[in-house]
């Protein structure tokens, strides 16, 4: 009797838990798997042969680098699905169920982000709000993937949220991280792993997401230094609208807030911009350099409790 007691009380915990989750909202995750057109320093680095052709697909403490993210992913009751771009079933296969979004592996951030949402309408959803990942950034958990989600939950009138990590943070976890850090005024700060997008903000500032993105990438990775400004890249766009100039001006003061840099994104790319930020120290941690490849095997491998691995293993 006392046993069939037990049982029941585990069976309505468990219907409960369903319930919850069933009540938490969903959002597609569009991961990107996919390489630059031109390779970087780490993947010419690290995979000389072109034995695996992108980062992601590189092996890591007895997986690939991608596998670390897409389970934290995964955990997480708030991710509807995993699309993933920039690979195909061919190049990566697994356990559970992904979707392979049909786009070339070096296509550009606002090409992959067009595919996803053509995608998503191919197969009967229609989804205004969505969150995308890279999946180069192993340290990553579910504990700051969550904190994200449950943010944007009353974020969702905005056509851009963007995850920033403090720098101060990830200092002391990573001292000497090469991350592009923005200086502001009340606090310093890069881009966080996560951000999510209105549908509107992808289809209708496609453009100004593809000359963002072509600017990003004019920064040096090999040559970053601490000094460098995440406004860096895009100070030519941003003198094209005069109705940024006082933010820029601001900045260059080093009076500009976080605020002030949410009004400046949002005039600059005509989108309602917003900033979350996730105090871990590993959650904008990505690959870009050959030496992130190490950092982040010695960090998961200590946190995972996992023995460390030297080389591309």
């Amino acid at each position: 009797m006392e046993s069939d007691n037990r049982n029941q009380y585990f069976l309505n915990d468990e219907i409960f838990l369903n319930l919850v989750i069933n009540l938490v909202t969903k959002y597609p995750v569009f991961v990107f798997c996919g390489r630059d057109y031109e390779k970087r320093k780490l993947i010419v680095e690290l995979d000389p042969d072109s034995k695996y052709n992108t980062k992601a697909l590189l092996p890591f403490l007895g997986k690939r680098v991608m596998d670390w993210q897409l389970e934290e992913l995964r955990k997480s009751p708030h991710v509807e699905d995993l699309y993933l771009l920039g690979i195909t079933e061919d190049m990566a296969k697994f356990d559970y169920p992904v979707h392979y979004v049909d786009v070339p592996t070096a296509s550009t951030y606002a090409e992959k982000l067009l595919a996803g949402i053509k995608y998503l309408r191919s197969v009967g959803k229609d989804n205004t709000f969505i969150v995308v990942s890279s999946s180069d950034t192993p340290g990553i958990t579910v504990e700051g993937i969550n904190q994200f989600f449950e943010a944007i939950e009353d974020l969702q009138h905005y056509d851009y949220v963007q995850s920033v990590v403090p720098d101060d943070v990830t200092k002391k976890v990573f001292p000497n991280h090469q991350r592009v850090v923005g200086k502001l005024s009340d606090i310093h700060v890069f881009p966080g792993e996560l951000f999510a997008m209105s549908e509107y903000g992808i289809v209708q500032r496609n453009n100004i997401i593809s000359e963002i993105g072509s600017r990003r990438r004019k920064i040096k990775i090999n040559k970053r230094t601490k000094k460098m400004s995440a406004v860096t890249p895009i100070v030519k766009l941003v003198l094209k609208r005069p109705s940024t100039w006082f933010l820029i001006l601001k900045f260059i003061m080093g009076r500009l807030s976080l605020a002030g840099a949410e009004k400046l994104v949002s005039r600059m790319a005509k989108v309602t911009a917003k900033a979350v930020i996730i105090s871990d120290a590993a959650f904008g941690m990505d690959m870009d350099l050959p030496e992130d490849y190490e950092k982040l095997k010695r960090y998961v491998s200590k946190t995972k409790n996992i023995p460390y691995i030297p080389g591309v293993k």
